[in-house]
């Protein structure tokens, strides 16, 4: 019993301090406990200690290790009574900590550059009242913030309950993971921290920011689709049932028509209209050069990849508005696919794919298999959103074309002159104006 019991808790250490929203530090095939206890303090110190605090027990640290190589004056002393106001703090503090419920309601998804609202529930269930309460005080996953300020309220009363709200604000699509909801006090000294831990979300997602297209001209028409619209959607048009004729080998016994079966005393299954409908492929490039080894270190923000995903995000919300069924193919490591449109999903489920893209340094359109090519040359249309021009990319634009498929799309580059090769339904498109919002036709 002792045994598992030990082995659970260097689990839930080499887990990371998971309140605090921090990834585990750890490989493949090692852990280092070195770096995970490091972590852990780290959390710790951000969870309970003030700025202020954090300033006098540093200076404290620094007076005391003087102290030890000097016989001057006894320096030591102001050391001595910092640490004891912060143990007083400390002490005063766990009398009067919060003893509250809290939950927390952020949002799921979010747009880059966009605020939103984030409410917190408190309702206060101790005995004494608590002062300089701030709501979510540990440090947030960088590129969010709230622009307005934590949330805070300066007296609760016993059984009082509060709803606050603040701004959030993220300036960088992608997936963040938040501290658990917290509400501490630092009272009555600010140099030390208690904190109450609540419910609610610790995730949220951040699309790319896009400016919607006026006008995106695809002249692509109804195409036979394989299944009909029964596998594309179940709201809109329907299959047609045309009658009934004479079972043949090879029919679908799910087809079957059992009653007229039962009366002609032969196999007789039911006859539908083939469905014609119009499926778009929109392909996302994720090429990108091997950026230095420092880039990856200081987060720089790719702008051509940006802008990119900021496009393919517009396409997808001006397609959203039509009756086409969109197939999402995006070629990085893994070639991520998801089908919209009609009743099979919303915008919102491909901005949630082109939130967590990341860049590929190989080539992205080799994870293309002949069978997902074909299916891909089965559609009516293909929208391609690139970010470098080689043979491989013409290949397939002509491979397409050639199936009689209708290719459009863009070229996200900073070149100023287009490739001798490049189609002309292909159009260069510089990051800065995708970025900027003057692209709003294509």
């Amino acid at each position: 019993m002792f045994l598992r019991h030990y082995k659970h808790l260097i689990k839930e250490f080499y887990a990371g301090p998971a309140f605090s929203g921090m990834r585990p530090w750890r490989t493949k095939k090692y852990q280092s406990p070195t770096l995970t206890a490091a972590l852990w303090l780290y959390a710790l110190s951000m969870r309970h200690f003030t700025t202020s605090g954090s300033m006098i027990f540093l200076c404290c640290s620094l007076i005391t290790l003087y102290a030890l190589f000097t016989l001057a004056m006894p320096i030591h002393i102001l050391a001595f009574a910092l640490l004891t106001l912060l143990c007083l703090n400390i002490v005063t503090g766990f009398v009067f900590r919060p003893r509250v419920r809290l939950r927390r309601r952020l949002p799921e998804r979010l747009s880059a550059g966009v605020e939103t609202t984030v409410s917190y529930h408190v309702t206060h269930q101790g005995r004494f009242p608590l002062w300089n309460l701030v709501l979510d005080p540990m440090p947030l996953p960088r590129f969010l913030g709230f622009p307005a300020g934590r949330a805070s309220v300066d007296t609760l009363l016993p059984g009082e309950h509060l709803i606050l709200d603040t701004r959030i604000k993220a300036r960088r699509r992608g997936r963040y993971t938040l501290a658990e909801p917290m509400i501490g006090t630092a009272f009555p000294f600010h140099m030390w921290r208690w904190t109450a831990s609540g419910e609610g979300k610790r995730s949220i997602l951040v699309h790319p920011p896009f400016t919607p297209l006026r006008r995106l001209d695809l002249d692509a028409g109804l195409r036979y689709q394989a299944g009909g619209i029964a596998l594309s959607s179940e709201i809109g048009n329907t299959m047609e049932f045309l009658g009934t004729r004479e079972f043949r080998p090879g029919d679908d016994p799910r087809r079957i028509h059992w009653r007229s079966w039962a009366r002609t005393s032969y196999p007789v299954v039911k006859e539908f209209r083939e469905e014609y409908l119009c499926r778009t492929a929109l392909i996302v490039d994720t090429r990108r050069p091997r950026p230095p080894f420092w880039q990856p270190l200081l987060r720089l923000e790719d702008r051509p990849f940006e802008a990119a995903l900021s496009m393919a995000a517009a396409m997808a919300d001006a397609l959203s508005q039509s009756e086409y069924i969109i197939d999402l193919f995006a070629a990085g490591p893994e070639v991520y696919r998801f089908q919209g449109g009609r009743s099979l999903g919303f915008l919102g489920n491909i901005l949630d794919i082109l939130a967590c893209l990341e860049p590929h340094h190989d080539e992205p359109f080799a994870e293309f298999t002949g069978e997902l090519l074909e299916e891909v040359a089965r559609i009516s249309s293909a929208l391609f959103v690139l970010l470098t021009w080689n043979d491989v990319r013409r290949d397939l634009i002509l491979r397409l074309q050639s199936a009689g498929v209708v290719v459009k799309g863009v070229y996200v580059t900073r070149e100023t002159d287009p490739p001798d090769d490049l189609p002309a339904t292909i159009t260069m498109l510089r990051p800065e104006d995708i970025l900027a919002g003057r692209c709003r036709t294509l």
